[in-house]
């Protein structure tokens, strides 16, 4: 059950060095028709255009995370610390949800 202004679902997206691709990945998430989520980005050190690209979503469910390169794992125990949903999904900065990926998560549960 949702409560308000929790989230049912943290999705966690560890990215470094993903200006090609994360902004998809972000429209994604924002484009699922499951409306209980919130989006936690950890950018891992990130060298090229990606902490740009970031700043440019201002959706309040959306938190960006920067740190020190430390790896991909650090990234996502980075995200899993920052998430407050009940159920953590992780999508990689290179992939996609098809709009209704995370309504057939929740309706799983």
């Amino acid at each position: 059950m949702t409560v308000a202004n929790v989230p049912e679902l943290s999705v966690i997206i560890p990215v470094y060095n993903g200006e090609a691709f994360i902004a998809e990945a972000i429209e994604s998430v924002i484009a699922q028709t499951y409306p209980h989520w919130e989006l936690i980005v950890v950018d891992d050190g990130s060298t090229d255009a990606t902490p740009d690209i970031l700043a440019r979503f201002a959706d309040p469910r959306i938190r960006i995370i920067r740190q020190e390169n430390q790896g991909e794992a650090a990234a996502r125990n980075t995200g899993l610390d920052a998430a407050s949903g009940e159920y953590l999904a992780f999508l990689d900065a290179d992939d996609l949800y098809l709009p209704g990926a995370l309504r057939a998560v929740a309706e799983a549960f």
